[in-house]
């Protein structure tokens, strides 16, 4: 029986109660096979109970399951969310300090009673002398820096609300961040971004592939979604969103090969916002590092180099950091971190990630053909700021 039916029984129920009870019909004495008026109460209120509390479960369904039929409204779901982000770098050439303008985008997820706060790359504002940012391309109002993060390619800028008031700007909101887990191959994506400095735009595509990892031009390695929604320069900074108008996915990157067609990159929304929330709250990420770099040995170098222990090889130490106060050495042979055997670098990398700050660290590594036990603790050091 559906909601509305019940809902209508009941109330018929209802008024009948209460119409023989206004026009004095009698009720007799009851006994152990009748229920009283107060008992009969009681059960009607549990029914209505029950009915709103499916009526509630039933909205939140409808909710849930909720999902734009078409890319028009997709847009415009997230459209009053999203900036277009102007960069002014100055760089010295010939004696002279010369202005060099970039385009970005950004995503505003964060508000306060003072500041607005906006989602973009780091690499978009890196370096910068000067930021705006603009919801209509056509006003613009100057941003301050919060906080960034080199490794994950992710910062945090602010505007004043004030700032946004005094440029008649008023209808910006909150983008939602939806779940990247959830997301499956051939879910359908909008890509939104400055494009080419040239304003606002979209990209229509499909969720291609799921946590696959790319490296960019600095070497920094990371976990991304792929899509073959169009995602061209000025995008990088700007959300990737999903049927419900949820972001989840800030555009960062895209393959360029005159053999390849619709290969673009953005970081899953559950893995921005944790490093989103924490820009929020110190201006800075604060990471593990063990304080070396290392090489995989592969089958070529173990025969090159005659090494007869695989694992992961020691180039060098940094000076300051747990690996040196351990003991560890350029030329030693790592195979087992916190008890846990290491072949390749992406193993190390990620133990060396999942250790807390301040935790022990075993090492077994291989120094001159003997194995040597090392121990120590994690250390951590601040990413990467820039300042305007």
């Amino acid at each position: 029986m559906t909601i509305t039916k019940r809902i209508c029984i009941l109330a018929t129920f209802c008024v009948m109660m209460v119409s023989g009870i206004g026009l004095g019909i009698h009720i007799d004495t009851p006994n152990d096979n009748m229920v009283t008026t107060r008992e009969m109460e009681i059960i009607i209120n549990g029914l209505m109970a029950e009915i709103d509390r499916q009526n509630d479960s039933h909205m939140q369904a409808l909710s849930a399951a909720q999902s734009y039929s078409n890319a028009a409204d997709m847009f415009a779901a997230i459209d009053n969310s999203v900036v277009s982000i102007n960069v002014v770098q100055q760089q010295m050439s010939w004696g002279q300090m010369l202005d060099i303008s970039s385009a970005g985008s950004g995503v505003i997820f964060y508000e306060t009673d003072a500041h607005v706060y906006i989602a973009t790359n780091y690499h978009v504002i890196q370096s910068a002398h000067v930021v705006t940012i603009s919801l209509d391309d056509i006003c613009t109002v100057r941003a301050n820096f919060v906080g960034g993060d080199e490794r994950s390619d992710l910062a945090v800028i602010s505007v004043q609300r004030s700032k946004l008031a005094a440029a008649g700007i008023d209808d910006y909101q909150v983008a939602v961040f939806g779940d990247s887990d959830a997301m499956q191959i051939g879910n359908f994506v909008l890509a939104v971004g400055n494009a080419y400095g040239k304003g606002k735009s979209a990209t229509l595509g499909i969720v291609s592939a799921l946590d696959n990892t790319i490296t960019l031009d600095v070497g920094i390695v990371l976990n991304v979604l792929q899509t073959d929604a169009a995602i061209n320069p000025g995008n990088s900074g700007g959300p990737l969103v999903n049927t419900a108008g949820e972001v989840i996915g800030i555009n960062t990157a895209k393959f360029s090969s005159t053999h390849s067609e619709g290969m673009g990159y953005a970081i899953p929304s559950n893995e921005a916002m944790a490093v989103l929330n924490q820009i929020l709250e110190s201006g800075n990420i604060v990471r593990p590092i063990l304080g070396v770099t290392f090489t995989t040995i592969t089958q070529e170098l173990a025969d090159l180099h005659n090494f007869d222990a695989s694992g992961v090889f020691i180039n060098q130490t940094v000076r300051g950091y747990a690996a040196e106060q351990m003991g560890l050495l350029p030329g030693d042979i790592i195979t087992h971190y916190n008890g846990t055997s290491v072949i390749t670098s992406d193993q190390i990398r990620e133990l060396i990630t999942k250790t807390p700050i301040g935790g022990d660290i075993a090492i077994t590594a291989i120094r001159d053909g003997q194995q040597i036990n090392l121990h120590g603790v994690m250390w951590s050091y601040l990413t990467s700021t820039t300042d305007f």
